[in-house]
Parts: structure tokens; C-alpha cells; sequence
């Protein structure tokens, strides 16, 4: 009896590729399997939203000419044998990525984007399994039979023993992020990295420094969202010296772990910001550098590391001005500490420009220059420290310091 998983890739394939489409493909020598993630978590038990499709036995040329009348083609990966398509009636966000199977070779040009690749119909579905970083990512199932096509039944064997193992030993030469991947995987479905796997990868530690600063993003993001206790992702970084040749200055804390697992899914500048604390006032500028965060997630970085525990109100109405609350509330609700919004309720003025009264009635007191504005923060600070926000005792404040 078919599981529930398998109907529902099955129903994915039928959306996707019609009948007419299948007939055509078929009639071309072509032979479609789906392959990698959709398949592994098919095998594991999880629902997937990815469907990676590949046709074996036909050019990828073949196969932009067939889907056309179906719907819209996109070649913008022609040179490593991947296409785009989007059905008739689908959206963007609909779109699926078709390959025909390839070859690659080591990893060249800056920051490890730029591969070397074989592509054509004489490939076959297991030399492009074999190219592939773990075993359970090479898993194949042929989309007529069902049949599962597991090289030497290896990435079977790995799922049911819960372990990340390698491909070729030259793996992590290859491409030194696959270190990164192997820890997200580990991360995300709860399995142990093999042994030989992860000698391999503290011997090559070091080259993951040479990854570009946009692929460190995308996988620090897939073990954050994508794994029910990131921390074990980040303590396997720490432990196999795969941190300290990304973020130099940065120490595995454990309370920090615990609050890591408490964070919702949607709050990755947040877990960043707990990762980089020691790197202080320079911690949203090391994300932009080293994970290329956007202006907004590295501000969100700066927010997190900058809070400190036992801050008067004074302060705290320092600390909130342009602070997004919201990312702040979460950070402190994971570490189980009373909100910022909390905090700020006694606090009716923030700054200076939410005080009933301006630069022109600290004039009229007789200040000048520079001393209006210290007149007016001194307002502002009295009210936070009082709790007194009516104009006339703010005046009298001013009045009381010329």
C-alpha cells in the first residue's frame, strides 16, 4: 500500500508534467524520475515542498521544446543542465526545476560558485547520483513504477541508521560548503554525521573560509528554519571547527542554545544576533560582511547584541529609540525576560520629539544654541525618571535648570 507521502508526490508529478507531456518525453527517449530531497523525505517520513525532477536518455534542448506549449520555460541554469518550468494556470512561486543528469568537477572561481560540467543524454541517472554530496540526497524514484533507485542501497541504509555520510571521499574538496550542508542535514532531521565523514570535515575545516558570503547565508537560514533544535546544528559547528573559520571572534555559550530553540522560525536576524554577541558594537556590520544580512536584519544583529540586562529607564528609553521592538520582544521572551514593550509602558516619552513642549519654550526659558537641546533632554530624562508628562511640570523642569 502507497503512503500517504507517495500519493502526495505522485499528485505534485501529475500537476506538473500531464499526460501529453510524459507521452512526448517518453516518445523522445527520455525517462523521468524525481530525485534528492523530495525522494529522502519521502523515505524519512516528512513532507516536502521541493520537487526536483530529472530526465534521463534526452537533451535539455528536447526538453524546452516539449514544455513550451505547456507552459513557461525558463533556461536561466542551461549551463548546469537545469531548466525552469511553470505549467499553464500555475505561479511563479509554482515553478519547478528540471535537469538532465550531469557531471561535475571540482569547484572553481571565487567564493566556490563556478563547477566544471559534463551534461549530455549518455549520462546516466547514476553517474549523476554519484556527483551528488550525501548518500541520502542521491535517492531516485522512477515516476511510472515507484520504484526507489538507491546506489548500492546505500542512502536507504543511512536514512534507517539516521546518519549524514558522504558520497566521495574528495567531497568536501569539491566544495567545501557541502561541510556546512552536511551539518544543516544533521540539524534539520535530527541524524549524527558519520564518522569518517566528520574526521573528513575537521581536516578541512578550514577551507570553508573561501565560501562566498551568499551561500553562508542561504545555509545558516535553512538550519535555522528548517531544524526543530537549531542548536544542535550550531553546537556541531563549534564542536568540528567550522565556526571559528566563518565568524573568528564568536564562543559557544550554552545558555545561548537554550534561548536559540525558543526563537520562532521566522526570527533569523534574532538567532544571528545570539550568535555574533561578541562581536559588540561591530556585530550587524560582521553579518552584512560575512552572511551579506540585508541593512534591516543587520540593524535587528546590532539591537540584539546591544541590550544589556538592568537598565534604567533612562537608559531603556535610549536603548528603544529606532530599536525594532518587535525582534527585541522575541529575543527577550526566548531568554524567558520580561518584553522591551513591557518595560517601555510606564515610559510615555521616548524622545524628545514626543514631549508636549520644544526647542521654542526652552528659548523662551532663556537657553541658547547647543543648551536648547541639552534643555530638552534634561526634560526628557526628568519625565522618564518622575513618571510626570504634563507641559506645565516639564516647563518648570526647564525653568528649574537655567
Amino acid at each position: 500500500m502507497k503512503s500517504f507521502l507517495s500519493h502526495l508526490n505522485e499528485s505534485m508529478v501529475d500537476d506538473l508534467l500531464s499526460t501529453q507531456i510524459r507521452k512526448a518525453i517518453k516518445k523522445a527517449g527520455g525517462k523521468i524520475y524525481q530525485i534528492g530531497g523530495v525522494v529522502r523525505d519521502e523515505m524519512i517520513g516528512k513532507i516536502s515542498k521541493d520537487l526536483d525532477i530529472i530526465i534521463v536518455g534526452i537533451e535539455l534542448d528536447d526538453i524546452e521544446k516539449i514544455l513550451k506549449p505547456h507552459g513557461k520555460v525558463n533556461m536561466v541554469g542551461k549551463s548546469f543542465g537545469i531548466l525552469k518550468f511553470i505549467p499553464t494556470g500555475s505561479t511563479e512561486a509554482e515553478d519547478v526545476d528540471i535537469s538532465v543528469p550531469r557531471i561535475d568537477s571540482k569547484s572553481t572561481g571565487s567564493g566556490h560558485k563556478d563547477f566544471e560540467v559534463e551534461l549530455g543524454k549518455g549520462i546516466t541517472l547514476q553517474q549523476d547520483q554519484l556527483r551528488r554530496d550525501f548518500w541520502i540526497n542521491a535517492l531516485a524514484k522512477d515516476i511510472d513504477t515507484g520504484e526507489i533507485i538507491d546506489v548500492d542501497g546505500k542512502g536507504m541504509k543511512d536514512i534507517k541508521n539516521k546518519q549524514i555520510r558522504m558520497i566521495s571521499p574528495t567531497s568536501f574538496e569539491d566544495d567545501p560548503l557541502r561541510m556546512f550542508r552536511a551539518v544543516q542535514f544533521a540539524s534539520r532531521f535530527d541524524f549524527t554525521i558519520e564518522k569518517e565523514t566528520y574526521k573528513e570535515m575537521k581536516k578541512r575545516a578550514s577551507t570553508i573560509s573561501t565560501i562566498s558570503a551568499d551561500r553562508f547565508q542561504e545555509e545558516f537560514k535553512k538550519l535555522f528554519s528548517k531544524s526543530k533544535k537549531p542548536s544542535i546544528g550550531v553546537k556541531i559547528l563549534f564542536d568540528s571547527g567550522l565556526m571559528k573559520h566563518i565568524f573568528k571572534s564568536i564562543k559557544l555559550k550554552s545558555n545561548d542554545l537554550k534561548t536559540i530553540d525558543a526563537l520562532g522560525k521566522s526570527d533569523f536576524a534574532v538567532f544571528m544576533g545570539i550568535l555574533l554577541s561578541d562581536y559588540g558594537n561591530k556585530a550587524g556590520t560582521t553579518g552584512k560582511t560575512v552572511i551579506r544580512l540585508s541593512n534591516t536584519d543587520a540593524k535587528i544583529v546590532q539591537n540584539v547584541v546591544d541590550w544589556k540586562e538592568g537598565m534604567n529607564n533612562v537608559e531603556l528609553a535610549n536603548y528603544a529609540k529606532g530599536v525594532d521592538v518587535r525582534a527585541i520582544d522575541t529575543f527577550l521572551s526566548a531568554k524567558g525576560s520580561k518584553t522591551l514593550s513591557s518595560r517601555l509602558k510606564g515610559i510615555k516619552y521616548i524622545s524628545v520629539k514626543d514631549m508636549p513642549i520644544d526647542g521654542r519654550d526652552a528659548a523662551k526659558a532663556g537657553f541658547k544654541g547647543k543648551a536648547i537641546g541639552d534643555a530638552m533632554q534634561s526634560a526628557l530624562e526628568f519625565s522618564i525618571r518622575t513618571g510626570k508628562t504634563n507641559k506645565d511640570d516639564l516647563l518648570k523642569h526647564i525653568n528649574s535648570i537655567k
